[in-house]
């Protein structure tokens, strides 16, 4: 995903499968080689400079950069209640939702917005499985919400299908992605998620090799 493309971060995203994007969240943290080319990075320095308020933390330089640092801002929480119109909406294309320095009562009222808002559909995308599947038991989960997780390779699969196997029955899918750089390990390693799971395509999500629904 190049840069330009995520240029308008907002109502009507210029992002080629979805409609919108929502940042209540915004910065992260490399943890893996799938982070290596992350778009967030470069854009998040580019609005840092340009005076965006939402982009003035900086993130350790060893795992982030300028502009990047993990950030909240309660004051967009209320922004897809004032959508009117039903909206396919990408949740914090600029971070992860369930990084370690998001809290989780932050993370409950993402969700709390997500349920009362059945006439969207929100596409959250995470690297962080672990805290996904320690928070599960604890976070609503509406059929209006895809939540996807990125595979990379064969240990990621093993993973995500062990720890999809825990996630309670209301966790309506999680989505096997593979992330850009390896798209021929991880298309392989996603196609063994779909013989391993009770898995169907979703629509709307260009790449997708599978979504394991529960």
């Amino acid at each position: 995903m190049s840069v330009p493309t995520l240029c308008r971060v907002g109502d009507r995203s210029s992002i080629e499968w979805t409609e919108a994007t929502w940042n209540p969240t915004t910065g992260c943290d490399r943890i893996s080689r799938g982070c290596d080319h992350c778009y967030a990075l470069t854009l998040a320095k580019r609005l840092k400079a340009m005076g965006n308020a939402k982009y003035q933390t900086d993130g350790d330089p060893r795992t982030s950069g300028p502009g990047c640092g993990v950030a909240v801002h309660p004051d967009t929480l209320d922004l897809p209640l004032r959508w009117r119109e039903p909206r396919i909406v990408f949740v914090n294309s600029m971070s992860d939702l369930f990084h370690a320095r998001v809290p989780d009562e932050f993370i409950l009222r993402v969700f709390a917005v997500m349920q009362a808002t059945p006439r969207h559909t929100y596409q959250v995308l995470t690297k962080r499985s672990p805290r996904l599947r320690r928070l599960a038991p604890r976070l609503s989960w509406p059929k209006n919400v895809w939540m996807s997780v990125s595979v990379e390779d064969d240990d990621h699969v093993r993973r995500v299908v062990t720890e999809h196997d825990q996630l309670p029955p209301g966790c309506s899918q999680v989505v096997a992605y593979p992330c850009s750089w390896a798209r021929g390990a991880a298309a392989r390693a996603a196609g063994r998620l779909v013989r391993s799971t009770r898995s169907r395509r979703r629509e709307g999500w260009p790449g997708a090799r599978s979504v394991a629904t529960r």
